[in-house]
């Protein structure tokens, strides 16, 4: 294969064009082996909705994804949608140790802030390193993520979901 290499792109009499070359080398990447990405085999990324505590309307979206790599273990991407044009609101992350959301473990605030655009829609996100999770046992939480307005008033949340750490 290098001999092809220095064939093609090297030692041409004439010098080959930049389109050509860059079209080479195209091809013979294609022709490596495929290396199978490392993701994490236990949790997949998830969309939770997030509703209004009004009246329980979809208003929005937390992706949450984890990778558990070694300079990315999740990444959060937030979605607000049809709300108030012009405000601010604030993602909070709250794990607890319950199925109901009653025994808080661990309260992340302002893990984002959003301001909507003028059709009410925002969007943001968040990064956790693997230094964030440190410390904290292998084992199931139960999640839930509250959007707050420039009052600190819950106006969407999640439900509360079990995501493992692993």
């Amino acid at each position: 294969m290098h001999n092809l290499v220095k064939r093609l792109l090297l030692t041409r009499a004439t010098p080959m064009p930049p389109l050509a070359r860059l079209a080479s080398l195209t091809g013979l990447l294609l022709l490596l082996p495929a290396i199978p990405a490392q993701a994490d085999q236990g949790f997949h990324t998830t969309r939770y909705p997030l509703s209004s505590v009004a009246d329980g309307s979809v208003h929005g979206w937390v992706i949450d994804i984890h990778a558990q790599g070694p300079r990315i273990y999740a990444q959060e991407r937030y979605l607000l949608h049809d709300v108030e044009p012009g405000q601010t609101y604030v993602m909070n992350l709250y794990a607890y140790s319950d199925p109901d959301c009653g025994d808080l473990v661990v309260a992340v605030p302002g893990t984002a802030t959003m301001t909507t655009n003028t059709a009410g829609n925002a969007r943001s996100g968040t990064t956790f390193v693997p230094a964030a999770v440190e410390g904290l046992p292998r084992t199931t939480y139960y999640l839930r993520w509250q959007v707050t307005d420039a009052s600190a008033a819950v106006v969407h949340e999640t439900a509360c979901v079990p995501v493992s750490l692993d």
